[in-house]
Protein backbone atom coordinates (compact mmCIF):
# COMPACT_ATOMS: atom_id res chain seq x y z
CA UNK A 1 0.00 0.00 0.00
CA UNK A 2 1.30 3.65 -0.28
CA UNK A 3 -0.35 7.22 -0.37
CA UNK A 4 -0.02 9.88 -2.92
CA UNK A 5 0.01 12.78 -0.99
CA UNK A 6 1.47 16.69 -0.63
CA UNK A 7 2.76 18.62 2.05
CA UNK A 8 -0.19 21.06 2.15
CA UNK A 9 -3.46 19.01 1.14
CA UNK A 10 -5.56 19.14 4.39
CA UNK A 11 -8.09 16.09 2.20
CA UNK A 12 -4.53 14.46 1.85
CA UNK A 13 -3.21 15.21 6.02
CA UNK A 14 -7.07 13.54 6.72
CA UNK A 15 -5.90 10.36 5.14
CA UNK A 16 -2.46 10.28 6.00
CA UNK A 17 -3.34 10.77 10.03
CA UNK A 18 -6.40 8.14 9.59
CA UNK A 19 -3.80 5.71 8.41
CA UNK A 20 -1.27 6.44 11.16
CA UNK A 21 -3.68 6.09 13.85
CA UNK A 22 -4.85 2.85 12.00
CA UNK A 23 -0.82 1.66 12.62
CA UNK A 24 0.10 1.87 9.12
CA UNK A 25 3.33 2.55 8.13
CA UNK A 26 3.78 6.04 6.09
CA UNK A 27 6.67 5.99 5.26
CA UNK A 28 5.70 4.86 1.45
CA UNK A 29 4.05 8.32 1.34
CA UNK A 30 4.61 9.74 -2.09
CA UNK A 31 5.18 13.46 -1.78
CA UNK A 32 3.97 15.28 -5.20
CA UNK A 33 2.32 18.18 -6.82
CA UNK A 34 -1.05 17.36 -7.93
CA UNK A 35 -1.46 20.42 -10.24
CA UNK A 36 2.16 19.56 -12.17
CA UNK A 37 -0.05 15.82 -13.82
CA UNK A 38 2.26 13.57 -12.42
CA UNK A 39 1.93 10.54 -14.77
CA UNK A 40 1.93 8.35 -11.19
CA UNK A 41 -1.12 10.32 -10.08
CA UNK A 42 -2.91 10.41 -13.48
CA UNK A 43 -2.74 6.66 -13.56
CA UNK A 44 -4.28 6.16 -10.48
CA UNK A 45 -6.91 9.04 -9.98
CA UNK A 46 -7.98 10.86 -13.63
CA UNK A 47 -9.38 13.58 -11.26
CA UNK A 48 -5.05 14.08 -10.69
CA UNK A 49 -5.85 14.75 -6.79
CA UNK A 50 -4.50 13.88 -3.35
CA UNK A 51 -5.22 11.54 -1.97
CA UNK A 52 -5.16 9.04 -3.66
CA UNK A 53 -4.21 5.44 -2.17
CA UNK A 54 -2.87 2.32 -3.75
CA UNK A 55 -4.08 -0.49 -2.30
CA UNK A 56 -1.08 -3.56 -2.05
CA UNK A 57 -3.92 -4.80 -5.06
CA UNK A 58 -3.18 -1.92 -7.29
CA UNK A 59 -6.58 -0.69 -6.74
CA UNK A 60 -6.89 3.05 -6.56
CA UNK A 61 -8.92 4.75 -3.31
CA UNK A 62 -9.45 8.33 -3.57
CA UNK A 63 -11.22 11.27 -1.39
CA UNK A 64 -10.36 11.68 2.65
CA UNK A 65 -13.56 10.86 3.83
CA UNK A 66 -13.79 7.36 1.46
CA UNK A 67 -10.38 6.44 2.56
CA UNK A 68 -11.37 7.07 6.16
CA UNK A 69 -14.25 4.41 5.69
CA UNK A 70 -12.51 1.88 3.76
CA UNK A 71 -10.03 1.79 6.54
CA UNK A 72 -12.93 1.72 9.06
CA UNK A 73 -14.06 -1.26 7.32
CA UNK A 74 -10.43 -2.80 7.06
CA UNK A 75 -9.39 -2.10 10.77
CA UNK A 76 -12.12 -1.67 13.21
CA UNK A 77 -9.96 -1.02 15.56
CA UNK A 78 -8.94 1.67 16.97
CA UNK A 79 -12.29 3.22 15.29
CA UNK A 80 -12.05 6.99 14.45
CA UNK A 81 -15.84 7.06 14.89
CA UNK A 82 -15.92 7.28 18.58
CA UNK A 83 -17.87 8.74 20.92
CA UNK A 84 -21.34 9.88 20.03
CA UNK A 85 -22.20 9.34 16.50
CA UNK A 86 -24.08 11.71 15.57
CA UNK A 87 -22.46 14.51 17.34
CA UNK A 88 -18.80 13.42 15.69
CA UNK A 89 -20.11 13.55 12.14
CA UNK A 90 -22.23 16.69 12.70
CA UNK A 91 -18.35 18.17 14.21
CA UNK A 92 -16.87 16.58 11.37
CA UNK A 93 -19.46 17.64 8.64
CA UNK A 94 -18.50 21.41 10.31
CA UNK A 95 -14.70 21.07 9.94
CA UNK A 96 -15.15 20.18 6.49
CA UNK A 97 -16.88 22.57 5.35
CA UNK A 98 -14.30 24.70 6.28
CA UNK A 99 -11.60 22.88 4.93
CA UNK A 100 -13.66 23.14 1.62
CA UNK A 101 -14.14 26.91 2.06
CA UNK A 102 -10.36 27.12 2.49
CA UNK A 103 -9.57 24.73 0.03
CA UNK A 104 -11.93 26.97 -2.82
CA UNK A 105 -10.00 30.23 -2.19
CA UNK A 106 -6.34 28.95 -2.34
CA UNK A 107 -7.24 27.34 -5.29
CA UNK A 108 -9.27 30.45 -6.45
CA UNK A 109 -5.99 32.46 -5.74
CA UNK A 110 -3.73 30.47 -7.37
CA UNK A 111 -4.82 29.31 -10.30
CA UNK A 112 -7.18 32.18 -11.79
CA UNK A 113 -6.38 35.66 -9.57
CA UNK A 114 -4.94 36.77 -6.67
CA UNK A 115 -7.67 38.59 -5.94
CA UNK A 116 -10.46 35.54 -6.06
CA UNK A 117 -10.52 35.73 -2.64
CA UNK A 118 -12.10 39.20 -2.38
CA UNK A 119 -14.93 38.15 -5.00
CA UNK A 120 -18.42 37.63 -4.34
CA UNK A 121 -17.72 33.37 -4.33
CA UNK A 122 -14.62 33.96 -2.21
CA UNK A 123 -16.46 36.41 0.27
CA UNK A 124 -18.84 33.63 0.85
CA UNK A 125 -16.29 31.23 1.09
CA UNK A 126 -14.70 33.54 4.01
CA UNK A 127 -18.16 33.46 5.50
CA UNK A 128 -18.13 29.99 6.05
CA UNK A 129 -14.70 29.98 7.00
CA UNK A 130 -15.56 32.10 9.87
CA UNK A 131 -18.69 30.48 10.87
CA UNK A 132 -17.75 27.24 10.69
CA UNK A 133 -14.93 27.66 13.30
CA UNK A 134 -17.13 29.92 15.45
CA UNK A 135 -19.65 26.76 15.54
CA UNK A 136 -16.57 24.56 16.31
CA UNK A 137 -14.99 26.91 18.73
CA UNK A 138 -18.56 27.06 20.51
CA UNK A 139 -18.93 23.28 20.75
CA UNK A 140 -15.83 21.77 19.93
CA UNK A 141 -14.85 17.73 19.67
CA UNK A 142 -13.63 16.31 23.13
CA UNK A 143 -10.51 14.31 23.57
CA UNK A 144 -10.45 11.78 26.21
CA UNK A 145 -7.61 8.81 26.27
CA UNK A 146 -7.09 6.71 23.35
CA UNK A 147 -7.48 7.72 19.63
CA UNK A 148 -8.66 10.65 18.39
CA UNK A 149 -11.98 10.33 16.59
CA UNK A 150 -12.64 12.06 12.74
CA UNK A 151 -14.07 15.17 14.43
CA UNK A 152 -10.81 15.87 15.75
CA UNK A 153 -8.70 15.12 13.41
CA UNK A 154 -11.04 17.19 10.22
CA UNK A 155 -11.14 19.92 13.20
CA UNK A 156 -7.51 20.21 13.97
CA UNK A 157 -6.78 19.78 10.14
CA UNK A 158 -8.82 22.76 9.70
CA UNK A 159 -6.90 24.73 12.27
CA UNK A 160 -3.47 23.77 11.40
CA UNK A 161 -4.77 24.97 7.60
CA UNK A 162 -5.95 28.02 8.56
CA UNK A 163 -2.95 28.86 10.25
CA UNK A 164 -0.73 27.68 7.19
CA UNK A 165 -2.51 29.58 4.39
CA UNK A 166 -4.34 32.66 6.33
CA UNK A 167 -2.15 33.35 9.02
CA UNK A 168 -2.28 37.06 8.84
CA UNK A 169 -5.65 37.23 7.21
CA UNK A 170 -7.13 40.24 9.83
CA UNK A 171 -10.71 38.10 9.71
CA UNK A 172 -9.06 35.24 11.56
CA UNK A 173 -10.26 34.99 15.01
CA UNK A 174 -9.41 33.48 18.27
CA UNK A 175 -10.11 30.20 18.99
CA UNK A 176 -8.49 29.65 22.60
CA UNK A 177 -10.95 26.42 23.27
CA UNK A 178 -9.84 24.61 19.46
CA UNK A 179 -6.20 24.99 20.43
CA UNK A 180 -6.24 23.79 23.41
CA UNK A 181 -7.53 20.40 21.40
CA UNK A 182 -4.56 20.70 19.33
CA UNK A 183 -2.48 20.45 22.03
CA UNK A 184 -3.48 17.69 23.18
CA UNK A 185 -2.95 15.91 20.30
CA UNK A 186 0.39 18.04 18.57
CA UNK A 187 2.51 15.48 20.40
CA UNK A 188 1.00 12.42 18.45
CA UNK A 189 3.15 10.91 15.64
CA UNK A 190 0.49 10.96 13.26
CA UNK A 191 -0.25 14.78 14.01
CA UNK A 192 3.03 15.57 14.10
CA UNK A 193 4.81 13.69 11.04
CA UNK A 194 2.04 15.07 8.69
CA UNK A 195 2.27 18.67 9.85
CA UNK A 196 1.59 20.95 6.44
CA UNK A 197 4.28 22.88 5.45
CA UNK A 198 4.80 25.01 2.20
Amino acid sequence: MKILSNTTSPYARIARIALAEKGFDLSGTRLLNPWGDDPALLDLNPAARVPTLETDAGLPITESLLILLWLEKKVPEPSLLTGPLDLVISQAGLAMGVIDAMANIVTGVMQMDPGWGETRVGLRRRRSIVNGLRRLEADPPTHGPGTPNVAIITAIVALDYLRLRFMDALWVEPTPKLDALRALVADRPAFAATEPYL
